[in-house]
């Protein structure tokens, strides 16, 4: 099985060469592995008391930043964060509390170790599913606390003949997992797996400060001028396509405020041909003459403000088994929808959202239509949302406090 890990990790590694020359995310992927350990020779000083964080995309790095920024008010620590998505690369690279960034070299031992050895961490932090197994085994062999941060594990995980005493091998060398619910505690006992603690989401305590820290944009409020307003937060041309026909049937006063999950020209061209005549960018606000039903978000980083002005969220992403963070909506003790999809039961608030009739799986714009005119009509259904992320904050202080004992 260990060549077989060797291989894949050989073939990832061609294909992220070849798919380079004609695509531009990997193309960033393969020229930032390629500058990693300049920078590091550059940039990082081996003698002061480097915390090593890895996430691989967007989510991870959102889960990680309570964590960072607990780490960085103690003025202790250099916080140096590793990637491998180049969806991250700007918005880490633009954070202040982040000492130093790069991709993630391909995981292979002569890799892993020259990266240990240039950086020499007090401790490694993976966020949530980040197992590569020779940056693990590098930094166990270097005496190297490992964390594994806000991680969940199923039963599917374990029960792969071959890999599966392969992947518990790997877990084994982990000095303490700090997991998110019981079912992951038992199921890592279950297999001799005992350094581990239930501590919780690090993404509450994340929506609980953008929700404190939350801007105002009056001209998104002149836009909705009271009337009812649906907000389709981080959507995806399925989730348009799903929608588009009830929204150009809805004959009532509803404004809505579409926020593409990617945001340029493409997409805001795609809705603005579906919508023709009825839209208007954040960027031509505020309003003329003419009235517009639809805002388009041409800007970003406004999406998790922008909920407080909204009466009910679609959160895109669901239909394609990609479902994007309800907790950002939720915290507004919106109702939330969002595209039906198995994979949606990943992420453990969904289950508790639907018990509490606070978000609502859909598979078609009928459904939409018809959740719509009942939240706009009679408001009875969504609240609660604020309440359930109270109550399970506070993950990130276990967290630090757990890792400070693992740090010599």
């Amino acid at each position: 099985m260990k060549l077989m890990y060797e291989l894949v990790i050989k073939l990832i590694d061609i294909y992220i060469l070849i798919s380079s020359l004609f695509k531009k995310k990997l193309k960033r992927i393969y020229e930032g592995r390629k500058d990693t350990f300049k920078y590091i020779d550059k940039n990082i000083d081996i003698q002061k008391k480097n915390i090593l964080i890895h996430v691989s995309s967007v989510g991870e790095f959102e889960q990680s930043k309570p964590i960072i920024d607990g780490f960085r008010s103690l003025n202790k620590f250099e916080i140096i964060v590793s990637f491998f998505s180049s969806s991250i690369e700007n918005k880490v690279k633009e954070d202040k509390s982040v000492h130093h960034s790069f991709y993630l070299p391909s995981d292979s031992k002569k890799n892993m170790e020259l990266l240990l050895e240039k950086i020499n961490p007090v401790t490694l932090l993976l966020i949530k599913y980040e197992y590569w197994r020779n940056l693990i085994l590098s930094a166990n062999k270097k005496s190297i606390p490992i964390i594994s941060v806000s991680s969940i594990f199923r039963k599917s995980q374990f029960y792969v003949p071959l890999y599966s005493s392969f992947f518990i091998n790997t877990l084994k060398k982990f000095n303490l997992f700090l997991v998110q619910n019981n079912d992951s505690v038992n199921l890592l006992k279950k297999n001799n797996i005992t350094s581990v603690k239930k501590v919780g989401d690090t993404r509450f305590d994340r929506v609980l400060k953008i929700y404190n820290d939350s801007k105002k944009y009056p001209l998104v409020e002149q836009f909705k001028k009271n009337k009812k307003t649906v907000i389709i937060g981080s959507s995806w041309k399925s989730d348009i396509d799903k929608l588009k026909n009830e929204i150009l049937r809805d004959l009532t006063d509803t404004k809505y405020i579409i926020v593409p999950h990617e945001i340029n020209d493409y997409n805001i061209k795609y809705i603005e041909n579906i919508f023709i005549n009825d839209t208007i960018k954040y960027s031509e606000l505020p309003q003329k003459i003419i009235k517009k039903r639809i805002l388009i978000i041409d800007k970003f980083g406004l999406l998790s403000s922008l909920y407080k002005y909204c009466d009910v969220a679609f959160i895109g992403g669901g239909f394609r088994g990609a479902l994007h963070n309800t907790l950002e909506a939720a915290v507004w003790d919106l109702p939330i929808i969002y595209g039906k999809n198995n994979n949606n039961k990943k992420f453990n608030e969904i289950s508790h959202l639907e018990n509490q009739r606070i978000g609502f799986p859909i598979t078609s714009g009928n459904e939409f239509k018809l959740l719509i005119n009942r939240i706009v009509k009679y408001g009875d259904i969504g609240s609660g949302g604020n309440k359930f992320i109270l109550e399970n904050s506070g993950a990130t202080n276990k967290i630090i406090r757990e890792t400070m004992n693992l740090i010599k």
